[in-house]
């Protein structure tokens, strides 16, 4: 009998954020997948192995998914990586892969999990604490009151989607941009029209805070996340 994937959101960064449930299904499987090409340097595995110290017994299967936009590059790599978690599971072996936040919220998993289903193979997703929701907790900040509108935009988003609509903006994944974001943040706070914050590495042990945007570091890395709120 094949065994079952399981794509398992890890939260944003504090092991103490994984769920019950993630916790049960790691340390219940015999595989553990990963989005990187070693568990040295996956920040998933590293946050997982803080709330689950037995994931180090655990043989780990590494799906390296490039960095990139280039779509054929992609598809070959989701491939390549659900087939080798298929033949695993053609063993009967049941796999918890790793995905930080939620896997639904621009997840890695999400396209591996399709692969996998479309083929036939059991699959289920397991949320996790989504990176804005702990970031939002950090500054002590509400996404949305009453009738608010909440936007979450990748890091593709062009610099006018941030001020297109009304309510409060999540900007995730903008270090590839964050000079011009930060300075388009800054026009809109000089204006009036709006109040930004950010959290570098959100949960992390060099978590940074940053309630002024002109602090933030123009070099913040890959887990930057930014919360524009209108000003009313």
């Amino acid at each position: 009998m094949a065994g079952k994937l399981y794509g398992v959101g890890v939260g944003p960064g504090d092991p103490q954020l994984l769920t019950l449930k993630a916790v049960k299904i790691i340390e219940s499987c015999e595989i553990i997948g990963i989005p990187s090409r070693k568990k040295e340097t996956c920040t998933a595995y590293q946050i997982a192995k803080g709330a689950v110290p037995l994931i180090e017994e655990k043989e780990i299967v590494c799906i390296p998914v490039p960095m990139t936009t280039d779509e054929k590059k992609l598809e070959s790599a989701y491939q390549k990586g659900s087939a080798l978690l298929e033949s695993f599971m053609d063993k009967g072996k049941n796999i918890a892969f790793l995905n930080l936040g939620d896997p639904t919220v621009y997840g890695s998993y999400m396209t591996i999990h399709a692969h996998v289903r479309k083929d036939g193979y059991e699959a289920e997703i397991v949320n996790g604490v989504p990176s804005f929701c702990a970031v939002a907790a950090t500054l002590e900040l509400s996404l949305g009151t009453r009738n608010e509108n909440i936007h979450i935009l990748p890091g593709c988003y062009d610099e006018k989607e941030i001020t297109k609509e009304d309510g409060t903006k999540v900007l995730m994944k903008s270090a590839g941009k964050i000079g011009e974001v930060k300075k388009k943040l800054l026009e809109l706070e000089s204006s009036g029209q709006a109040k930004a914050y950010a959290v570098v590495n959100c949960g992390m042990k060099d978590q940074k805070v940053c309630e002024d945007i002109q602090k933030l570091d123009e070099s913040a890395g890959y887990f930057t996340t930014v919360i524009l709120k209108d000003q009313k």
